[in-house]
């Protein structure tokens, strides 16, 4: 399943790849936030079940580089940051998170992406790994004018991995934001929020929220 969403995204970009005849570019975007992690399937990077529910939050900084030509782009983007238990325990994780991404554009307002995600839970002791396939679809709209524009993204994993006991089972998530280009200007800053909502086999749940705002340099 995942090489046939490969496939398709590569399908719609080739002919847009194949009229452009400028060179590729890169595009950068660097990332503060905030995240907040509810999990009741296993203590976030706990590595094991039935020890209640767990409430984490704290600061995170990221970034992405692109190289992007007309229609299509490869991406690689990384996370990372500290979270603390958010009801004042002792609780203590280290969050990190790498995408690779595949994207075209076969219209102004659609990207449609898929590649690999990692995310992880770091402790002295246990890590708890996530591990998708995710297949994305995103749409954007001008907001009064072309400089203010939203965005809805929607995301599904082909398949995905945990090593906990139980296993992952369904796992999916959405992004929505406005993003602002100044007229005549090489640079743009966004505002997102964004819900990641994964199912473990043998009950329960874990879901990742977080707010950020980003400023990026170049772009499709």
């Amino acid at each position: 399943m995942r090489t046939i969403a490969l496939i398709g995204i590569l399908a719609l970009a080739a002919p847009a790849v194949a009229r452009s005849q400028v060179r590729p570019t890169l595009a950068f975007r660097g990332d503060a936030g905030f995240v907040w992690v509810r999990s009741d399937s296993a203590a976030a990077g706990g590595g094991g079940g039935g020890a209640g529910a767990v409430r984490l939050r704290g600061p995170v900084l990221g970034g992405e580089g692109r190289l992007v030509f007309n229609g299509f782009a490869i991406g690689v983007s990384l996370l990372s940051g500290t979270l603390q238990a958010a009801d004042q325990g002792t609780a203590k994780r280290d969050l990190v998170e790498g995408r690779l991404v595949v994207a075209a554009r076969p219209v102004p307002w659609l990207e449609m992406s898929v590649g690999p995600f990692v995310r992880a839970y770091v402790t002295d002791s246990v890590n708890e790994r996530w591990v998708f396939w995710q297949a994305r679809a995103r749409v954007e709209a001008p907001i009064v004018t072309a400089s203010l524009t939203s965005y809805v993204e929607l995301w599904r994993a082909l398949s995905s991995e945990v090593n906990l006991v139980a296993g992952a089972g369904r796992v999916q998530g959405g992004e929505a934001g406005v993003l602002y280009r100044p007229p005549q200007r090489p640079y743009w800053v966004r505002l997102a929020y964004r819900v990641d909502d994964a199912i473990v086999r043998a009950g329960g749940s874990e879901t990742l929220e977080a707010v950020s705002l980003a400023i990026g340099v170049g772009g499709w």
